[in-house]
Formats: C-alpha cells, sequence, structure tokens
C-alpha cells in the first residue's frame, strides 16, 4: 500500500518551507526531513528519509525508507528500505533493498536501479527496465518492459511492450481491451493469462490522479505553513512579553500532569457546553459565534501550551532550558514533532486532542492558583488600627 505521504510531510516540512524557496532540512531521531523548491539529499542518512520540494533529488545513500514527493522526483542514491515516492516525474536510477511504491504521470525504473522486494507503480507511462527480486503490479495506459521479474507480474491497462531484456519468473496477467502478444523468451504461454476488460480508461487516467494530487499538494502545503506560523508567533510572542505568565504556566505544568489533563478535560468541555446553552435562548443565539470563535482561540492556545510545556519536561531530562532563545527553538521543535504524531493515521486526531486538553489543564490550574492566592489575601485578617 502506499503510504500517505502528504500528511507525514505536511508537518514535518512547514517550518522549512515557511523560511522560503531554499531547501532546509531538519534531523530528528536519526532521520532526515528536507523540503524546499529545489530538494536535493546530500548526506547519508540513518534511519529515513522524507523530502517534498518541485525538483526532489535523493543523492545520499538511506539506511531506512525514503519519502519523496514533488513534481520531478529522482532517487539517485541507494536505499535500504522501501522506497515510496509521488510526482509527475519520478525516475529511480539506484537499487532498492526493499520495495518500490510510486504514483506519477511518468515512472521509469532504469538499468543501474535494483528492486529486491516487489514494484507497485501506478501512472500514465510506466517502463522497467531494472531487475525486480520480487512480483510487479502496475497500472498504467502503457508499460515498457525491459527487465527481469523474478516473481509475477500484473498489467492493467493498454499497451504493453517488451525490450530485449524483458523477461517474468512468474506468472504474466494482463487486462487490456486487447489481445497482446508475448514472447516465449518472456514468458511461456502457460505461465501467461489474460483477461479482457471494457473500460481501460481506468488506467489511463492514473497519470492525471498523480498530476491532480501533486498539484493540490502546495496548496495544502501553504495552508500548513501559515497555521504553523501564527501558533508559532503566539507562542513567541508569550515567551517575549509575558514571562509571569509562562512562569505561572511552568509552575503549574511541573507537577500533577493527570490532574492537569483531568481539569483539562472539565474546561474543554464545559467550553464546549456553552454553545448549546446559549443557543437555547434568542439573546444568547446572538453570542454563539463569538463563543465559537472563544473555543477556537482556546483550542490554539491549549495546543501551543500542550505541545511547549511536554517538550520542556522532556527536554529538561537531556539539558538546561534557562533563556529564551532556547525556548524558542523548542517552541519550534515541539510543534513540529507534535504536528509530526498528529500526522499518525488513526492515532494522530486523538494524540493532538489530548495534547490541547493537557495545555488547557495547565492554563485551568495557573488560573484557580491565582484566584486561590488572591481570595486568601482578601480573606487574611487585617492587622488592628491603634489610634493614640
Amino acid at each position: 500500500m502506499f503510504r500517505p505521504l502528504a500528511l507525514a510531510l505536511l508537518f514535518a516540512f512547514a517550518p522549512a518551507v515557511c523560511l522560503g524557496a531554499d531547501a532546509q532540512s531538519f534531523s530528528f531521531g536519526g532521520d532526515q526531513y528536507t523540503a524546499g523548491e529545489t530538494v536535493s539529499i546530500q548526506s547519508p542518512v540513518a534511519h529515513d528519509a522524507f523530502a517534498a520540494g518541485r525538483d526532489v533529488n535523493l543523492n545520499a545513500p538511506v539506511t531506512g525508507n525514503a519519502h519523496l514527493a514533488g513534481m520531478n522526483v529522482t532517487s539517485g542514491a541507494q536505499v535500504g528500505g522501501n522506497l515510496y515516492a509521488a510526482g509527475f516525474s519520478v525516475s529511480v536510477n539506484a537499487p532498492v533493498a526493499g520495495g518500490i511504491s510510486a504514483a506519477g504521470n511518468s515512472i521509469l525504473l532504469n538499468a543501474p536501479a535494483s528492486v529486491g522486494g516487489n514494484a507497485r507503480l501506478a501512472g500514465a507511462s510506466v517502463t522497467v527496465s531494472a531487475p525486480v527480486t520480487g512480483s510487479t503490479l502496475v497500472t498504467a495506459q502503457s508499460l515498457t518492459l525491459n527487465g527481469a521479474i523474478g516473481g509475477d507480474l500484473g498489467f492493467y491497462g493498454q499497451n504493453l511492450a517488451f525490450g530485449p531484456g524483458a523477461k517474468v519468473g512468474g506468472m504474466l496477467t494482463i487486462q487490456a481491451p486487447n489481445p497482446i502478444d508475448v514472447p516465449a523468451s518472456v514468458a511461456p504461454p502457460d505461465r501467461v493469462k489474460f483477461q479482457q476488460v471494457q473500460n481501460p480508461d481506468y488506467a489511463s487516467q492514473a497519470g492525471n490522479a498523480a498530476t491532480g494530487v501533486v498539484a493540490g499538494f502546495w496548496p495544502g502545503v501553504w495552508a500548513a505553513v501559515v497555521w504553523w506560523l501564527l501558533l508559532f508567533l503566539v507562542g513567541v510572542a508569550f515567551i517575549a512579553l509575558a514571562p509571569k505568565t509562562m512562569t505561572a504556566l511552568q509552575a503549574a505544568a511541573a507537577t500533577r500532569p493527570w490532574r492537569n489533563l483531568g481539569l483539562g478535560v472539565l474546561a474543554f468541555a464545559s467550553a464546549l457546553g456553552l454553545v448549546p446553552v446559549a443557543a437555547m435562548t434568542l439573546i444568547g443565539i446572538v453570542l454563539v459565534p463569538f463563543i465559537a470563535l472563544f473555543i477556537v482561540i482556546l483550542c490554539g492556545l491549549g495546543y501551543i501550551a500542550g505541545a511547549f510545556f511536554l517538550g520542556l519536561r522532556i527536554a529538561r531530562a537531556f539539558m538546561p532550558i534557562d533563556d529564551n532563545m532556547r525556548r524558542v527553538a523548542l517552541l519550534a521543535a515541539a510543534l513540529v514533532v507534535a504536528g509530526l504524531l498528529g500526522a499518525i493515521p488513526v492515532l494522530g486526531w486523538l494524540f493532538s486532542l489530548m495534547l490541547t486538553v493537557f495545555g488547557i489543564g495547565i492554563a485551568t490550574v495557573a488560573l484557580l492558583d491565582r484566584w486561590t492566592a488572591r481570595d486568601a489575601r482578601r480573606a487574611a485578617p487585617q492587622p488592628a488600627v491603634t489610634t493614640v
């Protein structure tokens, strides 16, 4: 299955893309994240590589998996794991130890490359000139096979051509509108299965679909950039302009995390409950848009606080965070990591919700502490005034 690159790269590359067209990189846990107008990975990657841009070039070996997305994508260095690529044009020119999943208008597996696992390719025009150890599944309008396939080959499309190096070690299954002659040197007749299909346009639209995905990628990226930048600037403003508030929030976040989470749930539920309560009265209906805006602002501030103070607790186990420059750097890294974790399928939204609720809980505890201290001062007995 082709991994959902767009969501993962969306949050990982947001801080890099917002800096401009030049490629920017971010490393975390041995993984390499790179984004920009023209992207080129030039240094070896210890674990996984993520790259997005208009022109994406992988020019250094990757020990783990490689995830590449862009208009023109080229994998020119060895990949130790699997390769996932999406673009208008995808070219693979170096060995891949695992499998390949690629989608694009044109896909090229050139002779210097090799595939150690299975290959899954979808495009308008696909050329396979590299040996594939496993099986290969191709959906395309036209496929040119000029390499050896160790396992089975499945083709769904219109045109299938064979070069002198073409060979299929397993079953060759063809689904096309018209019969296609298969040379015996490619596969003997007993290992060739043909099925006539009446709707070949499905295959011809694969490249157009990939083009649409790539064309819609950048608007999503820029939307995420604006949102990430807004959160970052708000957090920086609190760090620089409200030191007393930050001290109070930090004190609340330093202890009893489960209390903070529980109070956050209550505060968040109370805020949401304002909507149906206000809608019960004629005057309250007018206030519903303002309540909705309040909830949006509350969630945004809660997300910032949750990401920052959770990151602060983790970072302080390894290094002191004792000046504003380090706090700002920690805020940027925390928002990036929170975005990455939030992009995890199925569980990501739950993590983002818990982070938001945790931040709201921290603010609630700090506010209650402030009110309690103020009430204690008011309730304290006043010293008697003596008159002479």
